[in-house]
């Protein structure tokens, strides 16, 4: 399964990802807004062309019965993601604690200009479960999701940009 989501966010591309990068922001978003149940960064380094940050986390989800039983109670994420400072692109790649062999969880984000005071941001998900029986569940339960938490994600960064 494959989507595309496009917000118009407060503020210049390069403003956006200096927030989408500081660790600070990190907690506050994840561990505030989104209210993860944990959230950390285990690994970060910076060049001159890029920045690579790994982090590990658990959302707070009702998972349909079924997918919490073959997931597991404990079901955690690792994200590996890259910027790519000159084409303002950052990719990333998730990886479950189980089922990784048949869970294919990945995207881009993309900030361009709109005018002076805006940018807009394109983010394309790849989500796939190759499970039997409860493939197409978790795939549109987990679209669902990364639906509400980039629609709360904006409006928290437009409360930050103002502030």
């Amino acid at each position: 399964m494959k989507f595309t989501l496009t917000y118009d966010v407060a503020g210049a591309p390069d403003g956006f990802f200096v927030w989408f990068l500081d660790s600070a922001r990190e907690e506050d978003l994840y561990k505030g807004e989104l209210a993860y149940k944990s959230y950390s960064m285990s690994g970060r380094r910076e060049s001159d062309e890029r920045v690579v940050r790994r982090t590990v986390f658990q959302r707070s989800l009702q998972l349909p019965d079924p997918v919490t039983k073959l997931l597991g109670a404990n079901f955690s994420e690792v994200e590996d993601g890259t910027f790519e400072k000159a084409d303002r692109l950052w990719t990333w790649k998730v990886t479950p604690s189980s089922q990784a062999d048949k869970i294919r969880h990945e995207g881009q984000l993309r900030v361009e200009d709109v005018d002076a005071v805006r940018s807009r941001l394109r983010l394309d998900f790849t989500y796939e479960a190759k499970i039997f029986g409860v493939g197409g569940l978790l795939e549109s339960f987990m679209e669902k999701t990364l639906r509400e938490e980039w629609d709360r994600t904006v409006p928290f960064y437009n409360r930050q940009a103002s502030a």
